[in-house]
């Protein structure tokens, strides 16, 4: 059984397809990075993985469960979100936003129990946020906050983690430091990373799996040794390719 399967995602805005009959599917403990170039659908179809958007034609399973079956609540407990610019500007202390977390565990008006305060600390430790703990989020550097929103990820305690460009306002420090992280997650809580990616060489390093889109059409998917090579690339993204030991990745006009 595979924990995220899409069949036949069509959506259309104004006459025009933004998506067009994409299929995928994805087992536990996958690394995935979505690729493409701006304007190609990816974040439509993070959107409609975790049901913001309802797809014209097709459907989302989360675990053989049809999402159009499913309430938010329940969703939110099968997947956690880490959209660009979330609360990046709100006056809220680190642990208010990390508690967030842990709604959709709780009923309407529950107070948070002992065991939900001890989730978000692990959460905390585990994105090495936990000095961050009182400070003011919208204080915090850029590096920090997308840690803080991966803590509040985290604490949500769901299956697929779900992140659109978490790196991509970042220095190359703090890129890797993201990125070891979700792969540390990956690793040891055997959490699946569904990512979106502008860096193709970071894709290459972390991800065993890529779903890579052009104008709307998932044009090419696999284990990322056998999508990640030159001609796909090109392709892609209409650059000319050298990828060197199969490390690193090298565009060219």
């Amino acid at each position: 059984m595979h924990i995220l399967r899409a069949e036949h995602i069509t959506i259309e805005k104004k006459d025009k397809r933004i998506l067009q009959d994409i299929s995928f599917k994805i087992s536990k403990g996958d690394f995935v990075c979505l690729i493409g170039k701006n304007g190609s659908g990816k974040t439509t179809l993070l959107k409609t993985i975790c049901k913001i958007i309802t797809p014209d034609v097709g459907k989302i399973f989360i675990e053989d469960k049809d999402i159009k079956t499913l309430d938010y609540r329940t969703i939110a407990k099968h997947i956690s979100v880490v959209f660009q610019n979330t609360f990046n500007d709100l006056n809220f202390k680190v642990w208010d936003i990390v508690l967030m977390g842990r709604m959709a565990h709780q009923t309407l008006w529950q107070k948070d129990s002992e065991a939900d305060e001890n989730i978000c600390l692990q959460s905390l430790r585990e994105t090495n946020t936990l000095h961050l703990k009182d400070k003011n989020f919208s204080l915090l550097s850029a590096g920090e906050q997308q840690r803080v929103l991966i803590a509040r990820a985290l604490s949500q305690d769901a299956e697929i983690m779900l992140l659109d460009e978490p790196v991509s306002n970042l220095d190359i420090k703090h890129q890797f430091e993201i990125m070891d992280m979700l792969k540390q997650i990956n690793k040891t809580q055997n959490k699946t990373i569904f990512i979106i990616l502008h860096d193709l060489n970071l894709c290459l390093q972390y991800a065993n799996k890529i779903l890579a889109l052009k104008e709307g059409e998932l044009l090419f998917s696999g284990q990322t040794k056998d999508v990640m090579i030159e001609k796909n690339i090109e392709t892609l993204f209409e650059v000319k390719a050298e990828i060197i030991d199969n490390q690193n990745i090298i565009l060219k006009r």
